[in-house]
């Protein structure tokens, strides 16, 4: 049996030894740019006395110094061709130290351009490659954008997030790193301090340390042994750095840029060792095959909300469980109460008002001396009012989540677990909104939220069309689609069916309000335009000349099933287009709030829906249920 390769990127000591076998170059100058095999981009120098080399760059996986050029493609990619525009004749003037990073910065010149040029390249996650004038970005391979950072064209550049670097820790700093860990060794050290797997069990061996022991144990022995290794180690990293390949078997499982320690005890583990670091690890990245596609920044935002609903999901279960302990203290202090009073008067005399816990068949529960047990109990009760209350906040986080996730996922007509892959149709436009189908079977669309509402009037409120909204501030959007049919119209019925549906999407429904009032008006009086300075904030729209008013509309709707072209979906509108349109399975009320929780449950082990699905249905706050008469 072989073993598997180690890594299938670089680690923060292989872009060291690179930038190192860079920095070894004399003002090399770059000739042409070309694109290489596997989604690599090579970049031609010329170095004086050596003669050419070339770069080898794959973004998000690794690099290399090439002694040869190979041959290239004679049709440059529209990206090369910027490269060859922006840095033929540049002169690399100095290569910045990675910092523990997987992140490798070039620093350029040219003649005739007065500002630095800098090449800055990502060799961590799906990988990116730009190019820096002054501080302006003038080439992003990827163009992408966070909260915190933007690449684009034309935009003000700032590099990736950096962490503390790991080989400048000293002992006192690596054993508070270690005692504020709650996992292993080797993750700690591999996540925490960002050092990566393969560097991180080879300092541990280094070291003489089990890995999967706990960080905390013995940590300031620990932390001065791993100094002591990580030095050394760091030494180890020439410069210019030679290569090390690991073969077992037939198979390359790994290199580095230093002999390894951590493959010493494998049986039949064979060592190559080569003359520079980039030709080894060019022969064993190049061996790994092609790899995989990156992601698109769709399925990054989704991953990024996936990972948001985990944490909130975490956080609810958190705060249930500490308010169902704190009531269950607080009740038991009153049913208990003579029990209470004895064990407190067993206790020995304390400060006044001093915090004290008994032990009643396993349940611990926190009282003040020289204080009646009701005023503890009445404690609890407050304390869990406001745990309720911040549990009502994460659950009205996570149903926002949902939402944007739900709007960020293609949609899917696959409602519950019962439904097999057959089921599967393709989704109606209208799906990645809210919406819903009137009673004169005329399509209304809504936004979930504030750029949403934006987007749904600027790409879909049509000359003929209709704009609803209730009467009350940061309701939705409500865009009512004209027929396409010249010889339709949109009827009074399917008005107040769209401003019903407003009402019930706002603040209404969580005030628990039994009915409220919302307008409509033409396309034509929905505009961004307000008054000579007056500002109109993202989501808000000014409407001039006359509201058609809808008064007394019912904050109800239901719950069913209709067809559509001869497709199934689920639906939550006003009751009357419901039934218009197919079956009404529940009609919704406002309710308690505490209680969402149950009633999503009801609803999905009911009717055999996913319960994120169910969601993004549902009107936020609490929901009352009932059978139709």
């Amino acid at each position: 049996m072989t073993a598997a390769p180690a890594k299938d990127r670089f680690t923060g000591l292989d872009t060291l030894a690179l930038a190192r076998e860079l920095r070894a170059l004399e003002r090399p100058r770059i000739d042409k740019v070309f694109d290489g095999p596997s989604n690599a981009i090579d970049f031609s120098f010329r170095v004086p006395g050596l003669g050419r080399r070339a770069l080898r760059l794959v973004p998000g996986r690794f690099g290399a110094l090439l002694v040869e050029e190979e041959p290239h493609a004679e049709e440059p990619s529209p990206f090369v061709r910027e490269l060859r525009r922006l840095l033929s004749g540049a002169v690399l003037t100095n290569v910045l130290e990675p910092e523990g990073e997987r992140f490798l910065e070039l620093e350029a010149r040219r003649g005739d351009v007065d500002e630095p040029l800098r090449i800055a390249v990502e060799l961590f996650g799906s990988g990116n490659l730009v190019v820096v004038r002054g501080e302006t970005l003038v080439a992003v391979l990827h163009p992408r954008a966070w909260a915190h950072r933007t690449l684009r064209i034309g935009s003000p550049y700032k590099a990736p997030p950096a962490r503390a670097n790991p080989w400048r820790l000293g002992v006192a700093e690596l054993s508070a790193a270690l005692l504020a860990s709650r996992t292993d060794r080797a993750t700690t050290l591999a996540a925490r301090l960002s050092l990566g797997g393969p560097v991180a069990e080879e300092l541990l061996v280094r070291a003489g340390l089990a890995g999967d022991r706990p960080a905390t144990e013995e940590a300031n022995d620990a932390a001065v042994r791993l100094e002591t290794a990580m030095r050394d180690l760091l030494g180890e990293v020439a410069m210019p750095p030679e290569g090390y390949l690991y073969r077992h078997g037939e198979v390359l499982v790994d290199v580095e840029p230093f002999p390894s320690r951590r493959w010493a005890t494998l049986e039949g583990m064979e060592v190559e060792h080569c003359a520079s670091f980039s030709e080894a690890a060019l022969r064993f990245f190049s061996g790994l095959g092609e790899p995989a596609a990156p992601p698109t920044s769709d399925q990054l935002r989704r991953a990024e909300l996936r990972r948001h609903r985990e944490q909130q999901d975490r956080a609810i279960a958190e705060l249930e469980s500490e308010s169902q302990q704190l009531l269950r203290q607080a009740e038991t202090i009153l049913a208990r109460h003579p029990e209470v009073v004895q064990k407190l008067a067993e206790l020995s005399p304390g400060e006044d008002g001093a915090p004290v816990e008994i032990d009643l068949d396993g349940l611990r529960l926190p009282l003040r001396v020289g204080r009646p047990p009701r005023e503890s109990a009445q404690l609890l009760f407050e304390e869990r009012k406001r745990v309720l209350s911040k549990l009502e906040g994460a659950e009205a986080a996570r149903k926002s989540t949902e939402l944007e996730l739900a709007e960020e996922t293609p949609a899917s007509p696959v409602l519950g677990p019962k439904q097999s892959r057959a089921a599967k149709d393709t989704p109606f436009w209208f799906e990645k909104y809210r919406w819903f189908l009137s009673s004169e079977g005329i399509v209304s669309i809504a936004g979930r939220d504030a750029p949403s509402n934006d987007r749904i009037v600027k790409r879909y409120l049509g000359s003929r069309d209709r704009y609803i909204h209730a009467d009350v501030h940061g309701a939705a959007s409500v865009v009512v689609k004209h027929p396409e049919s010249d010889a339709a119209s949109i009827g009074e019925a399917t008005l107040r069916e769209a401003g019903q549906w407003g009402v019930a999407f706002s603040k209404y429904w969580r005030a628990g309000r039994a009915s409220g009032d919302a307008f409509w008006v033409e396309a034509e009086q929905v505009s961004k335009a307000g008054s000579s300075g007056e500002f109109v904030a993202r989501g808000a729209w000014v409407i001039h000349g006359t509201k058609h008013l809808l008064k007394d509309l019912p904050v109800e709707l239901a719950l069913g099933r209709i067809s559509i072209e001869g497709r199934e979906r689920w639906t939550v509108a006003p009751t009357s287009a419901v039934r218009a349109q197919g079956k009404v399975e529940y009609v919704l009320r406002p309710g308690e709030e505490r209680e969402r929780a149950q009633v999503e449950k009801a609803l999905s082990r009911e009717l055999g829906l996913n319960r994120s699905y169910l969601q993004a249905l549902l009107p936020a706050g609490g929901i009352s249920i009932e059978r139709p008469t």
